[in-house]
This record gives structure tokens, C-alpha cells and sequence, in this order.
């Protein structure tokens, strides 16, 4: 009985982390994933990282700037998604992005990146992460 108190317990604790990490992360990630349009009143005060993912596998989002990684999203395999990017990052000359698949082998990256706001980031991740590539559209 205490035995599956305490799984019940645990089971709850690992719930209430996920959720809170989910809304977490959920204030820089503002995609398309699922649907929606990004406002572009939004877009506009910011830059939009445009992706697509010509791989099988998911990928975890990050952006390099002046040497700090930060998480901006996921894609699906065989997916595509935007998300608004964080706007205190511009205007900028030395931002990379990078896309980690599910398993972590290997990694896409392209940069430097030279993006001011109003900009999009078309990154297109090839089924080859190494010949992935990305550029800046007004």
C-alpha cells in the first residue's frame, strides 16, 4: 500500500515538472507548429527563425550567440516550423543556429548570421546535417 502511495506521489511530481518546464520554455517559442500564424506586428519587433527540416529525425533548436547556447523550439522529422526569436538578440552579426536530432549524433549549424529585426531566418536542415544552411531575408 505505502509502495503505491509513494509511485503515485512520484507519478505526480514528474507531471507537475513537466507542465511547468512545457510553460517554461513556451514564452520563447511562439511557433506555427501548430497551426497558428505569427502576428506580424510580432515578427516585425523581432527576427523569425523559419525551419525546415528535411530530415527523418526531430530536432532540438538552439541559437549560438557570442558563445551562449539557448533552446528556441523543436521541429518534427520531415516538418517545418517558424518561432519568434528572443529580440534582445538584435541587431546582430554573430548569431548561429543549430539543429540537434532527437539521438544526438552529429549536429546542423549555420552561422554567422548577420539579422536585424524585421529579418527571417530561412534554415533548411538536408537529410546530410553537414550541408544543412541558412539565410537572412528582409
Amino acid at each position: 500500500m505505502l509502495k503505491l502511495s509513494m509511485l503515485k506521489a512520484r507519478a505526480f511530481v514528474i507531471l507537475i515538472a513537466t507542465a511547468t518546464m512545457g510553460v517554461g520554455c513556451n514564452r520563447y517559442m511562439q511557433g506555427s507548429e501548430a497551426g497558428g500564424a505569427i502576428d506580424p506586428a510580432d515578427a516585425a519587433k523581432t527576427v523569425v527563425l523559419q525551419v525546415r527540416n528535411q530530415n527523418t529525425s526531430p530536432m532540438e533548436l538552439r541559437t549560438i550567440l557570442n558563445g551562449r547556447s539557448q533552446f528556441v523550439g523543436s521541429v518534427g522529422g520531415n516538418d517545418s516550423t517558424s518561432i519568434l526569436l528572443d529580440p534582445g538578440m538584435f541587431p546582430t552579426g554573430l548569431l548561429y543556429v543549430t539543429a540537434i536530432p532527437t539521438g544526438g549524433h552529429g549536429r546542423a549549424i549555420a552561422g554567422p548570421l548577420s539579422a536585424g529585426k524585421g529579418d527571417k531566418i530561412q534554415f533548411t536542415i538536408e537529410p546530410a546535417l553537414d550541408q544543412s544552411h541558412a539565410i537572412v531575408v528582409p
